[in-house]
Order: structure tokens, then sequence, then C-alpha cells
């Protein structure tokens, strides 16, 4: 069933984004964060309810659990993949806990078997955040459909991009009726806020092209920092905003765009995988084999160096490395006890946040190019690595 209301634009974006990975019901938002918060919403999380996440994760994922009056219950990451530290979860268990939220970070595909076996055991619903990993798959299932929810961004740093928005997935009727109810009662942006978010996605797509990255990353950053760019801004909030709905629908024209989008997503999958593949058969980081490697579509590669600066200067003139996650909540860089976090809890976020570099995987980065500047800096990578020890590997 899909809402009577949703116009045709939109409705045939969420029905191809259904088809694509394989989900009963989709249902798309202003964005990521939104769709969090609509799934919040549909479990009915309230105040002093907890969610168990990683404490490696963006800002606005942590702001929308605040938002709801809950308390997030961070837990450490594996250094090895960047995901949750599924060892840790059972002890954070209470009979407050409402849901366990599994982060498929840069679209390595977390441990859910464990999780979900965990979920079972404590009758406790798993939150998919699939955000970074549009296309990635354990076998025949993808992503969006390995937990009882999900949602993805489709922002511009993501897999497709309509510059901003969201999507939620499940297989569960009675969850997608719930989310139904809220995607029915969720208001759309005003005119000048359409107008403003289409005008910003033409403007950012032209300097962030090959031929003008050289001074669009400067432009973009300009207009970044003078907030002349269109975005929710609500990073450091961690009370609901008013100055816009909350969630909101996504625009006519976003859903064409993403419509478009999917429609080359097997291709754009296959370049980052091919293109992560070459990184990782020099590098070597993540230590899969070919065939598990293909799984997944890699919206970044990511490693730890010992010093990033040095590391991003090197690489400057030839990618945009584009650091995430810079600090334990990308978006945040201070004040982490307002979040609720008490520092040192996390040291391998925190190590983490210190270290990580990430090469970008998307269709504008020639693979051909990307494998000759390996290889012509494999020596001085490698001397840059951090070699993890056995006991901060976990396969």
């Amino acid at each position: 069933f899909y809402r009577s209301k949703s116009s045709e634009s939109i409705s045939e974006y969420e029905k191809l984004f259904a088809n694509k990975i394989g989900s009963k019901y989709a249902f798309s938002f202003g964005a990521g964060r939104m769709a969090l918060y609509a799934i919040l919403d549909a479990l009915e999380v309230g105040e002093n309810d907890e969610i168990i996440l990683p404490a490696f994760t963006c800002v606005v994922v942590v702001n929308a659990i605040l938002y709801r009056k809950a308390k997030p219950i961070f837990i450490d990451i594996n250094l090895n993949d960047f995901n949750i530290l599924t060892s840790e979860i059972e002890s954070k268990i209470t009979s407050r806990t409402k849901a366990i939220y599994a982060q498929h970070t840069f679209g390595k595909i977390c441990n859910l078997k464990e999780i979900n076996q965990i979920s079972k055991k404590y009758s406790i619903p798993v939150i998919e955040d699939a955000a970074h990993a549009l296309g990635s798959s354990i076998g025949d299932n993808k992503a969006g459909t390995l937990s009882d929810i999900a949602f993805f961004s489709t922002d511009h740093s993501k897999t497709i991009n309509t510059y901003l928005g969201g999507m939620v997935t499940t297989n569960n009727k009675n969850l997608a009726k719930k989310i139904e109810l809220i995607s029915m009662k969720t208001k759309t942006l005003s005119s000048a806020s359409r107008l403003h978010l289409g005008l910003s996605f033409v403007i950012e797509y032209l300097y962030f092209l090959p031929k003008t990255l050289w001074i669009g990353r400067s432009l973009h950053a300009l207009i970044s920092k003078l907030h002349l760019n269109f975005n929710f801004r609500d990073e450091l909030l961690i009370k609901k905003p008013r100055k816009y709905p909350y969630p909101c629908k996504i625009t006519d024209i976003q859903a064409k765009i993403g419509v478009s989008q999917l429609r080359g997503l097997e291709k754009n999958v296959k370049h980052r995988q091919n293109l992560a593949l070459i990184l990782e058969n020099n590098i070597g980081w993540y230590k899969l084999d070919e065939l598990e490697f293909s799984n997944y579509s890699w919206l970044r590669y990511s490693f730890l160096v010992k010093d990033r600066e040095k590391f991003e200067k090197k690489f400057f003139k030839h990618f945009d490395l584009g650091v995430w996650f810079n600090t334990i909540f990308q978006g945040r860089k201070n004040n982490f006890m307002d979040l609720g976090y008490i520092e040192n809890s996390c040291p391998n976020a925190e190590f983490a946040a210190k270290h990580i570099v990430n090469f970008p995987t998307h269709e504008r980065v020639n693979i051909e190019f990307m494998n000759k500047i390996i290889i012509e800096n494999l020596d001085w990578i490698k001397s840059e690595l951090i070699i993890l020890s056995k006991d901060e590997i976990n396969f």
C-alpha cells in the first residue's frame, strides 16, 4: 500500500526504491535524520527510553533520539571496520532499552547475525542504519531488509544524491502502517525553501564537476560558511527544530532526481566496488576475500593513519578525502557531554576519529587514475598505516 496523498513522482520514487532493495514498503522523508525520527515515533520511543548505538556516527542520529526525549546508550566500535562492537551490546541492555541501532559504516554491513540474535533473545527491535549502504547485501538480502526496519540517507554525500533526503524501508506490515500514518501527517517545506533547495542542488553539482573541483571546494566551503546554501543546520540542536517541519516531505523534483539515480544504481555501486577493490588489493585494511568484499557498496574506503593532516595534504591535489568521522559524532566538534557521552568511555571510537582517512569511491573518480596514484605512493601509504594488533581486529 502507498499513500493516496503522495504525488505521482514521490510514489514512483518510493516504489522503485523498495524494488531496488527488495523491500515491501518504502516511505520518503526530507532527510535521513527525519526518516530515523519517524522510525522512533513508530516504535513509540519516548521519555527515558534507551537506544543502544555506536559512538561513531553522525550527530544528527543522536539528536533524533534526544528529540524523542530518549537516552542514547553508546557502545564502542571495532577498529578494523568501524562498526559497532557487538560483544558489548548485551551488557548495556536494561528494562528501558527500546531498540538496538545497527549502523553499516561506510557501506560495510555490521555483524547483524549477532545483533539479530540478541534482538530475538530480548525481544528488542533492531533499527538498521543503511545510510551508507545502499547497494550492500548479505547474499541475496540487501541492506535495508536485514532487520525490523531501516532507513537510508540520499543527501549529497551518499550513494545516490537528491541533495537532501531520507527513506524508511520495512517488510513489517504493522510498522509500515505506522510509518504511513506518520508520513501522511508530515508537512512540506515552504515554497521559498523548496526553491532554495533546488538551486542549491544545481549550484553544488556544477562546482563539484571534475574540471571545476580545484575551485569548487573553496566555493563550497565559503557558501556553506555564509549559510547561502540550503541545509537543515540542526547539528548542534539538542531540542527539536522549530524553523521548519521536522520531519518534512521531500519535494517532487528530489523524487524525480531520485528515480533517475536509482535507475543507474547498479552501475554506480559496481564502480564503487571496483575502485574500493583496487584500494583493498594495495592497502588491505579490511582483509576480506574478494567474494565478501563484493557484497558491499563502499561509500568510502576508510583506514587509519599515523598523521591524518600530513596524509590529507599529500593527496589534496588528487582527491577530496572529505574525512568522516573526524569526531565521534560527525557534525559536532565538542561538548559531547550534552549528548550524554562520557569521555573515554569508547576509546576505539575516539582513536578512530583522530586517525581515520576516507578515499572517495564515487563515479567522478577515475579508476585508472586512482590506481596510478595509489601505486606511485604505495610505499609511503604503507609507512603511514596504523597496524592493528590481533586483539584489535574483530573478524
